[in-house]
């Protein structure tokens, strides 16, 4: 059976798409075979990975562990698969409302998926949301990025809030610090102060690189393509770290 791993966030623009596309393509290069799950309807995952949006399967096969696999599609990347998104999927949210196991239906369709698969990773649109608490319940560990500022720490406590409200327990529930930008005074000290009060924040960053921002263009993850480039060697690190989660 796979082990799930999903990457969360309440906000948007933490560098958790890029992530979630560098951290599965390792998983890949170590011969494992990996399925990415694009939740997010902006489809940014599956643009990254070249799959175009008109062959991600509709709202209502999603939702459906019988059909779901027809819309898997094969990358360019060795034993890396997708599931694309698109913006059709900004109606899922509708959709997992009228099901009678609307809180407990991604995880349905996973086990659906996860005998083909060693891993499958999902890139969960962000805020709270229904869809976003079928991934929480569904996933063996639940990664969030966290850019060193006041703002994205809010969020954080925001969704352990949220968690012990809902009475959501993923298997793992991980933090780490993304886009970080050690000439600013705020992110150097971040991590010193917030480790006692963040206690599953760890010990890795993922820096800010404008080369990360150029997966956009290049449509090849950084791990592949600038293989010794500090951020690819410190997603291999946070890889290395979710690996020892797994085990």
């Amino acid at each position: 059976m796979a082990e799930i791993i999903a990457l969360y966030s309440v906000k948007g623009g933490v560098g958790k798409t890029a992530a979630v596309v560098n951290l599965a393509a390792l998983s890949a290069l170590q011969g494992r075979k990996v399925l990415l799950w694009d939740l997010d309807p902006q489809g940014a995952a599956s643009w990254y990975l070249q799959a175009e949006p008109e062959s991600a399967p509709k709202v209502g096969h999603l939702l459906k562990a019988r059909s779901v696999a027809e819309g898997l599609r094969p990358t360019r990347h060795r034993n890396l698969t997708v599931l694309p998104s698109d913006q059709r999927y900004h109606d899922i949210e509708h959709r997992l409302a009228e099901k009678k196991d609307a809180g407990y239906r991604i995880a349905k369709v996973l086990d659906g998926l996860a005998e083909d698969f060693e891993e499958i990773w999902i890139d969960t649109p962000p805020g709270l949301s229904l869809l976003g608490d079928n991934v929480l319940r569904a996933a063996d560990l639940v990664l969030v990025p966290v850019v060193p500022t006041h703002l994205s720490e809010r969020t954080w406590f925001q969704l352990k809030a949220h968690l012990a409200e809902d009475k959501i327990k993923p298997g793992r529930l991980a933090g780490f610090l993304s886009m970080v930008d050690r000439r600013r005074s705020l992110h150097r000290e971040f991590s010193e102060q917030h480790q006692l009060d963040m206690p599953e924040l760890w010990d890795v960053e993922i820096p800010y690189a404008a080369v990360v921002e150029q997966m956009g263009e290049a449509q090849i993850p950084v791990v592949y393509s600038h293989a010794r480039h500090p951020v690819a060697q410190a997603y291999f690190q946070l890889w290395q770290r979710v690996d020892r989660a797994l085990k």
